[in-house]
């Protein structure tokens, strides 16, 4: 940070602090609720000083204010629960208000006119719980701790409850349930943004993995109070977010003691059998699993000191199931391809005179390019393909099909344990204090029998622990002090057994097993042949958030001030060996023995380059260098909720938040000039003796993050709204609406980052030989290695953008909602947001055309070197790629959403919600998706210098969406409406049932259709996309796909014939980075039945059945967006019906 930036740095926060009153800093979590409202007399004039109490009804525990000179009162800070309220005021009757339930960052209004009478007359008045929202302008979801325990969780993962929301959505369901619920757990894409735009809160703590933004502790359902997902216009107390705010509060002791028990069982026998294995004639998966806990709450000290305690835990074991492969077929390893001329849509199988009727799948010489007659190839066998083939450890193929033609098994484990322990502490009427300890760890090896896979691994270790204390000051002052620690380790990646030796090099692949590393490197090939070997990507997370805050609230007039500072110290200590692995990766594309390898080439197979030994490209990424990078965030905030009238509110709010550089714990990280190509680092010392022959030197930059802050007028963030109760409506209706700017730094990975650049960490090596004739190596050369002299010959590079700064979201609602009956709400409104500033990573060392290239061979104009480095050519051309990152990202989001909310009343208690939208964007962003239900474009443009002809819709984008679930107490049996009297064996067989489903529907995701067999354009794009022609867009739906034996292979999803390989002079496709064409839709059903067996009075026994896609429906995957022989074709889907028992005692 300059000298300047330091001093208006200062300035903003000393300003800020001043505003908060004092010094007074505030935290900007709530994981309370709050109680306002307004008392006045029988002639309707404010009543001051009378006195508000409430008390509560679990605990025990009394909270009290006096009203002020408006007769307003505020009573913050207000711990979830149940609440009865009595108001006291000389000359009046008491008043006692019924017993309401708050949750989670709600502030309920209990407005009240008083009687004349005395203070020992009490009055009961009538009235239900406030059910609309009358002072806040967020858009909000609340999951108690009933809907929590009672709809069906696959794995009983929480967060699979954010889906309830509307505007919230998924492309990969199954990462809700797969029992990883922290390295490959799901999030919700809420209202347009990514994945990683949420802010996980856990008592007011910091609960996400740094470097990935993934979530980080996951709390059993049974220890969770409830959670509240805020997925607009969040008020000024919430920062570091762009997407939803997911809030959630554990439980706490009472002056009872309560808890459960649980075991949860499922088993593959319970299971139907999933489409694919069906037509595979496959059998189920195996599955086992076990998930058993309990919890625990009471008082150490009744009305003063109270615990809870909880423990969880999982053995989700898949024992030795079968999986399917592609590998090479007997005449394949003799070089008769024949059998991949198979037809397609618009061609026949077979051949005419030598010729495969279908152009996609006929082979070339890749010398002569004549073609091969017959598919047969005439020139001899790569030595390493001939040694792969004759090795035990490939399997033969079964029969003379390409697919699904050899088997193997694979067995995995996934054991976890995790408990939370918290204390509450009224240490006076004015003093309370809550610390809370959360510990997780987790397991997760899988093995394969097919060794040439390799196995994988992954442990994390997390740790999660926040201390709290709320003082009241004064009747209308109040502050707070949070102190907290997140802290996550993550392993995970893939090896092999030592015991298998060093199979690359005992094929023949040159320089295949680096320092001894035992296995084999990745061997890729595009089309339908299952990858052989592994890159062996490896990573060790070891993150921590160190946060500090204190806060103050103050009720003035008609004013609740909320002000205060937060502080967030990131650390992340990081091992990555990059995407590239320790062993690295030979990709085999068909380019070779297409008909023309430079551009545009027809035919060609992946399988034929690799028999003949010719790579496309090898990659390998790094086996040591562990490094350290540190951040902070820094925030402060004012916040006005102001009571203009008796029905309307105005939330006034401005909110600053400055996010420091990452700098590298021992200043090892360079960066570099994108123009120039000049290295920088914070300390040239330790930079230049590494350097060797390297052509370029090193400049000292005063900034350790080498990229510029995020500070200045850009990070102060205005949240507006209104509530408005029109008084002719009875009341009954709230008409909302609220603006909000925010700023969300996304963690970026660490494949990215700048610790992982040469010259303190060895350098990943990426070459590729597209646009040429002939491959430069051959596979038994192997990963050719460069001189050690120079770092950086040969390497991929990071390269930060110097304008790096935190996403900048604006997000509005105007919304109304309408109370229907007691119980029930109404709410429909316009919804819309506008990111700019998102994290792209970018292809720096693309080539440019221009009209000073040299002419040449198609294209028409030959690409000029990129115009990054381009102020250091020999720099440009002694690396091989740069992976570069900005934040130049835009997303656009418009939704209608509606919520019908029927609150629990008389057995029933259901949500529906619906959202109609569009979102569009010009990058899916740095991870993509991580299921098989959507398919998103390549991250990096397909142009560097056109990036608005990517923008186009998200690749999560639905256009309906529909979410619902239903609590529904069958009205049979005793302490319900009917059967009340029913004698003991009628009520223990019908009595007591109750009915949970979770419905999900909505249409389908826009596919990305791209060509990965090579780059037309010849300019290193990294994107390339397909042609659209005629007839692009359409779907043929669930039509049957048949090989060339007649066999059912699945179905056709859509029509391949309007899609071609790009025919423009420059090489880019004109197909839209997303669509034009979609995917399947989703429906899925959820069905939990459950029982209750009273053993006591407050004892009971519960029977359940979950039913997971209880009707077997089945839900497709994509299609495969490839440029081939399979492009439409889907042959996999989500997971099938799965059941799940469990028993649970309750106390």
């Amino acid at each position: 940070m300059t000298g300047r930036r330091s001093v208006a740095f200062c300035c903003v926060l000393f300003l800020l602090m001043a505003l908060a009153g004092a010094g007074q800093f505030a935290w900007g979590q709530e994981v309370t609720a709050a109680i306002v409202g307004t008392i006045t007399d029988p002639s309707d004039a404010p009543l001051k000083d009378a006195e508000v109490v409430a008390t509560d009804a679990d605990r025990g525990t009394v909270l009290n204010t006096k009203t002020n000179d408006a007769g307003a009162y505020n009573i913050t800070r207000v711990p979830v629960g149940t609440y009865t309220i009595k108001i006291t005021a000389s000359g009046f009757q008491t008043a006692v208000h019924p017993a309401i339930t708050l949750v989670l960052n709600q502030t309920a209004r209990i407005d009240m006119q008083m009687k004349i009478g005395t203070v020992s007359e009490t009055v009961e008045v009538t009235g239900s719980a406030p059910v609309l929202q009358t002072d806040r302008t967020e858009l909000s979801t609340i999951i108690d701790s009933t809907t929590n325990d009672t709809l069906p969780l696959a794995t009983r993962n929480y967060v699979q409850l954010t889906l309830l929301a509307p505007g919230s959505v998924t492309p990969a369901p199954n990462s809700f349930n797969n029992g990883d619920n922290t390295a490959s757990g799901g999030r919700p894409y809420i209202n347009g943004n990514r994945e990683q735009a949420n802010n996980f809160i856990l008592d007011g703590m910091d609960n996400n993995q740094v470097s990935d933004n993934l979530l980080g502790y996951t709390p059993a359902p049974d220890a969770i109070q409830e959670f509240n997902l805020i997925t607009n216009n969040a008020s000024a107390e919430f920062g570091n977010f762009q997407g939803g705010i997911i809030s959630t509060t554990l439980k706490s002791g009472t002056n009872h003691f309560h808890g459960d028990l649980w075991e949860y069982f499922r088993n593959d026998k319970l299971n139907a059998n999933s489409w694919e294995n069906k037509f595979n004639n496959a059998p189920r998966s195996t599955l086992r699993w076990n998930m058993f806990g309990g919890t625990i709450g009471g008082p150490i000290v009744k009305n003063k000191l109270f615990f809870f305690f909880d423990y969880q835990g999982q053995r989700f074991d898949h024992p030795s199931s079968t999986q399917q492969l592609n590998v090479f077929t007997a005449a394949e390893r003799t070089g008769n391809f024949g059998d991949i001329c198979v037809g397609d849509t618009t061609h026949s199988a077979g051949f005419t005179g030598g010729i495969c009727n279908t152009p996609s799948q006929q082979l070339y010489d890749p010398v002569s390019h004549a073609p091969f007659l017959n598919n047969m190839i005439t020139e001899s066998i790569d030595p390493v393909a001939q040694a792969l083939f004759n090795s035990s450890l490939y399997p033969a193929a079964v029969g003379a099909g390409t697919l699904n033609n050899a088997t193997y098994t694979t067995t995995s484990v996934l054991n976890s344990n995790q408990y939370d322990i918290k204390l509450d502490f009224n240490a006076t009427d004015r003093d309370h204090i809550f610390g809370r300890y959360s510990h997780a760890k987790q397991h997760n090896p899988t093995v394969n029998s097919f060794a040439l896979l390799g196995t994988g691994f992954s442990d994390a270790p997390i740790d999660n622990i926040v201390g709290d204390w709320s003082h009241t000051l004064s009747s209308n002052l109040l502050n707070d002090v949070r102190l907290g620690v997140n802290h996550i380790k993550l392993h995970n990646g893939t090896e092999f057994a030592p015991s298998l030796g060093n199979i690359g090099d005992q094929l023949g692949i040159g320089n295949g097993n680096p320092d001894g590393v035992p296995g084999l490197l990745q061997l890729g090939f595009n089309q339908t042949l299952t990858t052989v070997g592994s890159a062996l990507v490896q990573q060790k997370f070891n993150d921590a958030v160190i946060q500090a805050s204190d806060s103050v609230v103050l009720t003035h007039n008609k004013h609740v001030f909320h002000t205060g500072f937060e502080y967030q110290r990131l650390r992340v200590n990081s091992f990555y060996s990059t995407n590239s692995g320790e062993l690295g990766n030979l990709a085999f594309t068909g380019v070779f023995t297409s008909s023309n390898p430079v551009s545009n080439g027809t035919g060609g197979y992946g399988g034929a380059d690799f028999y003949l030994g010719l790579p496309f490209s090898y990659g390998r990424g790094i086996s040591t260098g562990e490094w350290g990078q540190r951040a902070s965030v820094i925030g402060a905030y004012l916040q006005d909720d102001w009571r203009v009238t008796n029905n309307l509110t105005v939330n006034l709010g401005v909110r600053y938040e400055a996010h420091t550089a990452w700098s590298e714990a021992h200043d090892q990280q360079v960066n570099f000039d994108l123009i120039s190509g000049q290295l920088i680092a914070p300390d040239c010392s330790k930079v230049t003796p590494l350097l060797g022959t390297a052509p370029v030197t090193c400049q000292k930059s005063s900034n350790r993050g080498l990229y510029n802050g995020d500070y200045g007028g850009k990070a102060f963030q205005p949240r507006i709204g209104f509530a408005w109760t029109p008084n002719a409506l009875g009341g009954k209706t709230v008409l909302r609406a609220g603006f909000t700017i925010s700023s969300y730094l996304e963690g970026t990975g660490t494949n990215l980052r700048l610790p992982v650049n040469p010259p303190f960490t060895p350098k990943e090596s990426f070459v590729t030989y597209n646009g040429l004739a002939f491959p430069k190596t051959t596979t038994d050369q192997g990963l050719v290695v460069s001189a050690p002299s120079d770092p950086f010959s040969g390497a991929t590079l990071r390269v930060w953008d110097p304008n790096v700064q935190p996403a900048l979201t604006q997000q509005w609602n105007l919304t109304i909602q309408q109370q229907v009956g007691s119980s029930s709400t109404l709410q429909v409104g316009y919804v819309g947001q506008h990111g700019t500033h998102l994290m792209v990573p970018m292809p720096y060392l693309q080539k440019q055309f221009g009209t000073n290239c040299p002419t040449g061979t198609p294209p028409v104009a030959t690409p000029c070197p990129s115009l990054f480095f381009s102020g250091n050519p020999t720099f440009q051309s002694d690396i091989s790629q740069i992976s570069g990152t900005a934040s130049v990202g835009e997303m656009k989001y418009d939704a209608l959403q509606a919520v019908f909310q029927k609150r629990y009343l008389h057995g029933l208690n259901y949500q529906v919600a619906y959202t109609y939208s569009k979102c569009m964007t010009d990058n899916s962003g740095y991870y993509g998706n991580w299921g098989a239900g959507a398919a998103p474009a390549n991250p990096y443009y397909q142009n560097l210098y056109n990036p608005r002809a990517d923008y186009a819709p998200c690749f999560f984008d639905v256009k309906h969406l529909l979410s619902s679930y239903v609590i529904y107490d069958i009205p049979f049996g005793r302490g319900r409406r009917f059967g009340h009297d029913a004698n003991g064996v009628v009520n223990a067989v019908a009595g007591g049932w109750t009915l949970s489903p979770i419905i999900s529907l909505h249409t389908g995701f826009p596919l990305a259709l791209y060509n990965f067999t090579n780059d037309p354009s010849n300019t290193n794009s990294r994107g390339a996309r397909l042609d659209c022609g005629p007839g692009a867009g359409q779907t043929l739906g669930r039509k049957n796909a048949l090989s060339s034996t007649g066999a059912y292979i699945g179905y056709q999803w859509f029509d391949p014939s309007p899609y071609s390989l790009p025919t423009s002079a420059e090489g880019f496709g004109n197909c839209p980075a997303q669509g034009p064409v979609r995917g399947p839709g989703y429906a899925d059903v959820d069905l939990s039945v459950q029982k209750d067996f009273r053993i006591t009075e407050t004892v009971r026994l519960q029977f359940r059945g979950d039913f997971l896609n209880a009707f077997n429906r089945v839900n497709l995957n994509v299609p495969s967006t490839a440029f081939g022989s399979n492009l439409g074709l889907i042959n996999s889907s989500q997971p099938p019906r799965n059941i799940q028992f469990a028993l649970k005692l309750y106390y």
